[in-house]
């Protein structure tokens, strides 16, 4: 009740403050909002100050664009890796040699010591070359020099090896011709050594109280040094005033590399000795040690008796170690065979080497495209004689307790690092007539690894194109000679010949109705565009019918083709055989140069060709330009050979070798070709006849290089649609046959596309 009272007592006061309050406020808003309008006004109307700067900008245009002072150089780099890092050779070999020794001394040096280090020559004044007639001696190398002055001779020799082999070798060994070498243990020494050491080493003349290495045991100089020996060659000449070698040259290679000589180089000595005329007369009772040298051999006959007495030696040294080696095998620790390399273990699982299961007749799952396979063969033979060794092996070891029955189950696995193996289950018979079944790892290690001496082949070999061009190919045709043109104007390495195959009644040259008529003018419009090294040409070919069946595709065509165009390139041509549904790269032209070699080996790569295009590009609304290479677009088809290079020179001499074969010289030898085939394998039932060029290539003494080639691919032939009827004419070599249109995960989803339309 109180403060009821209050508040009616205090009405009229709180009233007027909340009045004030509110006149306040407001006349607050109007004054604000016109002394705002104020000076907004003011500020329109009063003029802004521009800015003043003294500096006006001026541009000069005088000489301009100026040209770099140096002209950046591309980067041209080395052929070999090994250039680039400056990899060198490691021992280089020198003996001064003179007319009277030359011919025994240098040979004996050469037979004895050449096969050990990687480069020997010989020095010695071109007077004396010339009197011994040293061009009729089988030597590696023979250097004379004009200057005959015997104390100038090993200055001729250091000047010769620093102009010409400073950026080949990192070693260089320089000695007399009466000198026999070890060159093994110099072989041995010089491997052990850094190329970063400078090194200036031999064997000091203690008897003569020189110190200076001697010449007759030889010198070994690393690069650095003989860099250094490079620069003071003409001191060297005008000090030369010692009557001794050993000295002259000693103090030249001192005075440029202030490096003594010494004789232990890594904790090794160099030693050599100095023979006597009675160990001469009895080196075969000699004890031999570590000796790097053996001077004063005034015979040759001395230098292959202490090769062989050394050889000797190494040969028993090698044997103790072999032994003591083979005492010291544990064979817990090792892989079985001792001594083998263990299996390659995969490092993911498309990496397994998978086991092919066979018998005696038949390989099963040789390939994903092929489930039984006859084994035949060298495949045949090595497994034949693995079931009789090891069955040899059981009978033996439980002596006539068993008889052999059959051969069960057999595998085989082929590691590349370490050899075959095999796994073979063998059913026996034991005495009482139960069935006893062994199991036997066999192993065929690779046996010695060889390195073979191959040809020099190039980048720069001109490659001949032969393309063979029916009819319903002009479309595919035109799209390759493009391409062709693209890529010869990048290589100006190539030369494409069209081989145009006409059926017997065909309009043909002159005939307004040509049907390669398009082909023609393409190919001279593209011819007349570009270099004359890369010209385009073409050969007309008109194929007879054989048997009412005009066999444009079949294998004897090939042959046709070969000995038509053999007389219109030169023997040493490089030929590739193409098709117009190739994808032309220029990668896959270089590996046809360093793949092919002339005398030596084919090359015919397996080409990746695409399935079927309404399989493969089904989800697809437009076909890729470059066919990529993936399991689902296509594969590596086995079956086609039609992609072939080879030398003409080599075809010409395979050709000669298959007399049933008639030499086709004109289109009308065509016809005369096939019937005397076909008489031929009519009365010769049980012939081998030639079934293509590559199976001809392959019968011959001469390697044939058949490998996946990523770079060739192939576009699916469009006439081909109906290749499984195909598949049942006679032509023997239909480019049709392969009936693979696409992957299993393809076709069945086709199939179930199919029953859900009819249903």
């Amino acid at each position: 009740m109180g403060l009821l009272r209050i508040i009616r007592q205090k009405s009229s006061s709180m009233s007027s403050l909340c009045l004030g309050l509110l006149v306040s406020y407001f006349l607050c808003l109007s004054l604000n909002s016109r002394c705002t309008n104020e000076i907004d006004s003011n500020r329109l109307n009063e003029k802004v100050p521009e800015p003043h700067d003294d500096y006006e900008p001026r541009i000069n245009l005088a000489g301009k664009p100026q040209r770099a002072k140096k002209v950046p150089q591309n980067l041209v780099r080395p052929r070999y890796y090994s250039t680039e890092l400056g990899i060198k050779e490691r021992l280089f070999m020198g003996v001064l040699t003179s007319e009277s020794t030359v011919r025994s001394h240098a040979v004996a040096i050469n037979k004895t010591s050449s096969h050990l280090v990687d480069k020997i020559m010989f020095f010695m004044d071109a007077g004396g070359a010339e009197k011994a007639n040293v061009i009729t001696l089988k030597l590696p190398g023979i250097v004379g020099f004009v200057d005959a002055q015997p104390h100038l001779k090993p200055f001729h020799m250091l000047k010769y090896l620093t102009d010409n082999f400073l950026e080949e070798y990192d070693f260089f060994f320089i000695s007399k011709d009466s000198t026999y070498i070890n060159a093994d243990i110099l072989s041995s020494l010089v491997k052990a050594i850094s190329v970063s050491v400078d090194i200036h080493a031999g064997s000091l003349q203690v008897a003569d109280s020189s110190p200076y290495c001697g010449l007759d045991g030889g010198i070994l100089l690393s690069n650095s040094v003989l860099r250094k020996v490079q620069t003071s060659l003409d001191w060297c000449v005008k000090n030369s005033y010692s009557d001794f070698d050993d000295d002259n040259v000693g103090r030249c290679i001192l005075h440029a590399s202030q490096l003594p000589c010494v004789q232990i180089i890594g904790g090794n000595v160099l030693k050599n000795k100095k023979l006597n005329e009675y160990e001469l007369q009895n080196l075969e009772n000699l004890t031999f040690g570590d000796e790097l040298a053996y001077y004063k051999l005034n015979d040759e006959k001395f230098f292959y008796k202490l090769h062989l007495s050394l050889s000797k030696k190494r040969l028993s040294e090698t044997q103790a170690e072999l032994q003591k080696l083979e005492r010291s095998l544990e064979l817990s620790d090792l892989s079985w065979p001792p001594g083998s390399y263990p299996p390659r273990r995969p490092k993911t699982r498309f990496d397994v080497i998978p086991w092919l299961h066979f018998d005696v007749q038949k390989a099963y799952l040789p390939s994903d495209f092929v489930n039984v396979q006859p084994l035949s063969g060298a495949d045949l033979l090595d497994a034949q004689i693995t079931i009789n060794r090891s069955v040899d092996w059981l009978l033996d070891r439980y002596s006539g307790q068993l008889r052999f029955k059959q051969l069960l189950n057999g595998y085989r696995r082929f590691d590349p690092s370490r050899g075959l193996d095999y796994i073979l289950d063998l059913s026996f018979r034991d005495n009482a007539g139960r069935e006893i079944i062994k199991r036997v790892e066999a192993s065929k290690p690779l046996g010695r690894v060889e390195m073979l001496q191959m040809a020099y082949v190039t980048e720069n070999t001109r490659v001949y194109l032969l393309l063979p061009i029916l009819s319903t190919d002009k479309k595919q045709a035109s799209m390759f000679m493009n391409k062709y043109a693209e890529t010869c104007t990048q290589s100006e390495l190539t030369f494409l010949m069209l081989v145009l195959l006409y059926e017997p009644n065909a309009p043909g040259k002159g005939h307004a109705a040509d049907v390669f008529k398009e082909i023609k003018d393409l190919a001279m419009d593209l011819s007349s565009k570009k270099h004359k090294d890369c010209k385009i040409t073409w050969i007309s070919i008109r194929v007879p019918a054989v048997n009412g069946v005009i066999p444009l595709e079949d294998h004897l065509i090939y042959f046709a083709i070969m000995d038509l165009l053999s007389k219109k390139f030169a023997p040493e041509s490089l030929i590739l055989l193409t098709e117009p549904y190739v994808e032309l790269k220029s990668a896959y032209l270089n590996r046809v140069r360093m793949g092919t070699i002339l005398g030596k080996q084919v090359y015919s790569p397996i080409p990746f060709t695409e399935y079927s295009p309404e399989f493969v590009y089904k989800n697809n609304t437009q076909q890729s330009l470059n066919l990529e290479i993936h399991k689902n677009t296509g594969r590596f088809d086995l079956t086609n050979i039609r992609h072939l290079a080879f030398y003409l020179d080599d075809y010409i001499s395979a050709r000669s070798k298959i007399p049933y074969l008639p030499i086709v010289k004109a289109d009308k030898d065509i016809f005369r070709l096939f019937m005397e085939y076909d008489q031929y394998i009519e009365g010769h039932p049980s012939s081998n006849p030639i079934t293509s060029l590559l199976d001809m290539f392959s019968r011959l003494p001469i390697s044939v290089l058949r490998a996946s080639e990523p770079a060739l691919t192939l576009r699916r032939i469009e006439n081909c649609k109906d290749s499984f009827i195909d598949l049942m004419r006679t032509t023997r070599f239909n480019r049709c046959k392969d009936p693979a249109v696409a992957t299993r995960s393809q076709l069945g989803q086709a199939l179930l596309d199919l029953i859900y339309k009819v249903n």
